[in-house]
Formats: C-alpha cells, structure tokens, sequence
C-alpha cells in the first residue's frame, strides 16, 4: 500500500530525494561493476601477460637445454675421436717399436754371430800359428840336435 502513496506522490521531495539516491547507486553499483570488470580484464591480461612471459622463458630455456646438449654431444663425440686417435696412434707407435726391436734383435745376433765367427777365425790362426810355431820349434830342435850329434 505504501508503493501507491509513492506513486501518487512522486512529486514530493522525499520520493525525489529516494529517486536521485536509488540513481546515485544505480550509478555506483554500474561504476564498480567497471571497475571490477577494467580490474579483472587488468588482471586477465597481467596473467596472460606473465603466461606468455613464461612461455618465451621456457622456450628460450628449451633451446638452450638442446643447445647444451648439442654442444656436450659434439664434446663427446671429439674426446671419442681424440681417444680412437690416440689408441691408433699408440698401436701403430706400439708396432714400430715391436719392429725396431726386432730390427735391433736381429741386428744384435748377427754382429754377436759376426763376432764369434772372428773370434773363432783367430782361435783357429792363434792355434795354427801356435802348432806352425811348435812345429818349427820341433825342427830347430832337430837341426840343432843333428847338428850337435854330427860335431859330437
């Protein structure tokens, strides 16, 4: 009953007053409506902003990983290679010195061989010259036996 009163009074200063202060909250209720709605696109946008921010970090942090990796499998791959170089060049340094050594073995027997072989050579002229020496020493001997035996 009291909304026809209203009504039928709209003209009286407290139905104005309630009509400006129902306006001044339509208005207040519409301007935080705004702002509530600027906040959150503010906030949407702050998130969207920290998401795509992210998103670049982890793909440039993505890209340095596999850069890492790539560079740590070319490291790998070289300290392979240095390692295979160096055991073929061991091996073949190996086989060389084998060869030298038997070089130098075989060398070593044959001067060793050489050197008995003189070493026997003047043995046998030491005793031949040693018997040719007994042998004239025999001969004088008789000579000079027979040449006292025929003064005697």
């Amino acid at each position: 009953m009291r909304r026809r009163v209203l009504r039928a009074d709209a003209s009286s200063p407290e139905t104005r007053l309630l009509e400006r202060e129902a306006r001044q909250v339509k208005e207040t209720i519409t301007a935080l409506r705004r702002a509530l709605e600027q906040a959150k696109a503010e906030q949407e946008a702050a998130v969207a902003g920290a998401v795509a921010e992210s998103s670049q970090e982890i793909g440039q942090l993505k890209a340095a990983i596999q850069a890492l990796r790539e560079e740590l499998e070319k490291l790998r791959l070289a300290k392979d290679r240095e390692v295979q170089e160096a055991l073929a060049t061991g091996h073949a340094e190996r086989q060389h010195l084998r060869a030298t050594i038997l070089a130098l073995r075989e060398e070593l027997e044959a001067r060793r061989i050489l050197h008995e072989e003189a070493l026997q050579k003047l043995e046998r002229a030491h005793r031949d010259e040693t018997a040719q020496l007994e042998q004239t020493i025999v001969a004088l001997r008789e000579r000079l036996g027979a040449s006292h035996g025929q003064k005697a």
